[in-house]
């Protein structure tokens, strides 16, 4: 392992752990919405990809579930038509950056990352999105402010899964972990495919939903998407351009 790689190994796990929700981002993350009303959100990253995502609107369509997907621009670039049908579908598309990189934000005065990202979805849809979520929720103050300023709502969680992990984990114990975290206005980060391949067999987070949605649903739950749970635009214009400065 070279230098590089070594500082970076030991500097990762206290960045995200500084960074990332629960505690990083303070005033600049949304976690959740109102406590006082039993709706919660389905959330998804790093797609889309052929197979994964194609997989979890089939399952969230057969369990009438809406969800928000924050995509990645390099993988909206080689399947723009799973983000047309996302949101053919009714699911709310929102940004992930163009590359997935945690280290993108760190940059002080970098936005390629936001702008060519946004780029890419407005291209496929005609809609500049609106909500915004850093790759592995890194959140300087910085990236905060430039995002606000390009008029995103910065979404984070207050349940995470594990579901992102390969070799795959037990949906079993992903579901049971989910449902035992869930709260009114809880935002639940799954993943529906890997950051920057065209194609990706998972099967973990549809056979979750299989698990989960039905019992919250059965426990008095309304599933609805971010922007809907928060009270905040999903999209702006495509006339809609702001300065990052």
């Amino acid at each position: 392992m070279n230098l590089g790689n070594l500082v970076y190994s030991i500097g990762d796990p206290v960045l995200t752990k500084l960074l990332s929700p629960p505690y990083g981002g303070r005033g600049q993350y949304v976690y959740h919405g109102p406590r006082t009303s039993k709706r919660v959100a389905l959330t998804f990253d790093d797609g889309p990809c052929v197979g994964s995502t194609e997989r979890l609107l089939d399952v969230l369509g057969e369990l009438g579930v809406p969800g928000t997907f924050f995509c990645v621009g390099e993988n909206v670039a080689m399947n723009p038509e799973i983000l047309e049908r996302t949101d053919r579908e009714g699911h709310v598309v929102g940004s992930h950056s163009q590359r997935h990189s945690r280290g993108a934000g760190l940059s002080f005065r970098d936005t390629d990352h936001i702008v060519d990202a946004e780029t890419r979805i407005a291209t496929v849809l005609g809609k500049r999105p609106a909500l915004y979520r850093p790759p592995w929720g890194w959140l300087t103050p910085w990236e905060g402010r430039r995002l606000h300023r390009l008029g995103y709502t910065i979404v984070g969680w207050d349940v995470y899964t594990l579901d992102w992990k390969v070799p795959e984990p037990d949906p079993d114990d992903v579901a049971r972990q989910a449902i035992a975290d869930a709260k009114p206005g809880s935002i639940f980060c799954f993943h529906d495919a890997f950051p920057l391949v065209k194609e990706w067999d998972k099967s973990v987070t549809v056979e979750t939903m299989r698990r989960i949605v039905p019992e919250l649903v059965a426990g008095g739950y309304e599933f609805v998407t971010v922007d809907r749970l928060l009270d905040v635009p999903a999209y702006r214009p495509l006339d809609d351009v702001r300065a990052a400065a």
